[in-house]
C-alpha cells in the first residue's frame, strides 16, 4: 500500500504526522495541492506541493482567496463522498451549480467531473 502521510515539523521543532486525504491539479492554475489532516490534532489542512527531484517534494503556504475556496470546495465534497453522499455536497472538481445529483457528466463545462462516478 502506498504511504499516504507526510511528517511536518511544527513552530517548536516537534514532528507532526498527517495523512493525507486527498491531492488535486488545479488545470487553471497548473498548481498541486495536498490536504491532510493532523492525526494528533484532527486539524485539516492544505498545501501547494511542488515536486522535486527524487520523489521528495516542498509544500508553500496556499496564497490566495481564490486557492481556498476552491480547496474547501474539493473538501466538503470529499466530506459528502466520506459521508456517503447523505449530505448532498457539491461539485467542486468541475463547478457544477446544483450538485452531483444534476451533474451529467460535465456537459455543461470543460472540466473534467468526478461525479459522473458516483
Amino acid at each position: 500500500m502506498e504511504d499516504r502521510t507526510i511528517t511536518l515539523i511544527d513552530n517548536e521543532g516537534k514532528e507532526v504526522v498527517c495523512d493525507i486525504l486527498f491531492t488535486y491539479h488545479y488545470d487553471k492554475l497548473n498548481r498541486n495541492y495536498v490536504v491532510f489532516m493532523d492525526r494528533a490534532s484532527r486539524n485539516v489542512s492544505a498545501s501547494e506541493y511542488i515536486e522535486g527531484e527524487g520523489g521528495n517534494g516542498k509544500l508553500n503556504p496556499v496564497q490566495t482567496d481564490e486557492e481556498w475556496s476552491m480547496l474547501e470546495d474539493l473538501l466538503n465534497d470529499y466530506v459528502a463522498q466520506m459521508d456517503g453522499g447523505k449530505n448532498g455536497g457539491s461539485c467542486g472538481s468541475c463547478g457544477c451549480e446544483g450538485g452531483c445529483e444534476s451533474c451529467q457528466g460535465c456537459g455543461s463545462c470543460d472540466e473534467e467531473c468526478d461525479c459522473q462516478d458516483q
